[in-house]
């Protein structure tokens, strides 16, 4: 368990928000990659739309990542 103020996080919920960052990064990469290729610009205007959508999931959970380990930049 790690506690941050009176919140406890388990062993367990840390390894489901590292699962979801890995997720995240997936996502992110393939919209991403789709921008790049697609020949359609709505469709490459809602890619990288969701691409920045996905990154800023990714700085959430790695702020609450290091919220939980102590670790402060």
């Amino acid at each position: 368990m790690y506690n941050q103020g009176n919140q406890t996080i388990s062993s367990k919920e840390l390894a489901y928000i590292s699962d979801s960052l890995k997720n995240e990064e997936l996502l992110t990469k393939l919209c991403v990659q789709g921008a790049v290729e697609s020949q359609s610009p709505s469709l490459k205007m809602t890619l990288i739309h969701l691409s920045q959508e996905r990154l800023q999931n990714i700085s959430l959970l790695v702020n609450t990542l290091q919220q939980q380990s102590g670790i402060t930049h």
